[in-house]
Formats: C-alpha cells, structure tokens, sequence
C-alpha cells in the first residue's frame, strides 16, 4: 500500500478520462448530473465528518500502550497523514460538486473533475481503512 495515493490518483485520472471520452454526463443530462453531483457533495461532506470524528478518536487515544508504540516507529504520523490527505480530498470533491451544481457555464468538465475528485477521495478510504485494520488487529 506504499503507491497507493499515487495509484488512486492515476485511476481516478482514467476513470475521468473514460467518463469524458464516453460523455457519460452528457448522456446522462444536466438535470441528472447535477442530480449527481448533489450526491457527491453529499457523501464528500459526510465522509469528511466521519474522517474527522475518526481523526479525533484516535488522537484521544494516544496514550494507549499501541499508539505510542505506533508514534515510536513513525506509523502513527503516516496514518494522520492518511488521515489528512483523505479529508482534503474529499473536501475538493465537495468543493467541485458544488461548483457543477452552481454554475452552468463549463458543466462537462467540471462534471468531471467533481467526477474525479470522489473517485480519488472514495479510493483513499482503501488504504486508510487498511491501515486502521491493522492497528484495531493488532489492540491487543
């Protein structure tokens, strides 16, 4: 899981690219999409609660005996890194989403972008969800 921002982002670039050269939100319509990009913004903004409540509960934990074993070896600091990366991913992608529900002039692209930041900001939850297992696992 050592790429895996970086292969997010790539896949999330194609899936744009696929969405566009297919015009999936054309095809769709520009009541649909917005419809649509509603939905992003939605899920984005609620995510990014659930991120930062989870952020809070882990720094309200840091005297457990795995956590600071965790701050010893450097893991804890790459998983509040993870933590943050994601958060501001999916802001953007609530940021986009309500660009594409605002204004009308530009509608495919940022359609698009708002496409492609979710998929990146939804992709990241792998690796942070990954990361999480491993130190719930390991509790004991």
């Amino acid at each position: 899981m050592r790429h895996w921002t970086t292969l997010s982002f790539l896949l999330s670039i194609c899936l744009g690219f696929l969405a566009y050269d297919a015009n999936l939100f054309v095809d769709l319509g520009e009541p649909d999409s917005r419809a649509t990009a509603g939905i992003f913004a939605q899920i984005a903004a609620t995510m990014l609660g659930f991120l930062i409540a989870a952020l809070s509960i882990l720094a309200s934990i840091s005297s457990h005996r795995l956590l600071r074993k965790m701050q010893q070896e450097g893991h804890y600091r790459v998983l509040l890194r993870r933590f943050f990366i994601n958060s501001a991913a999916y802001a953007l992608a609530m940021l986009a989403a309500f660009v594409v529900i605002v204004f009308k002039k530009y509608f495919q692209i940022t359609m698009v972008v708002a496409f492609v930041a979710f998929c990146f900001a939804t992709l990241l939850l792998v690796d942070i969800g990954w990361r999480l297992w491993l130190g719930l696992h390991n509790l004991n």
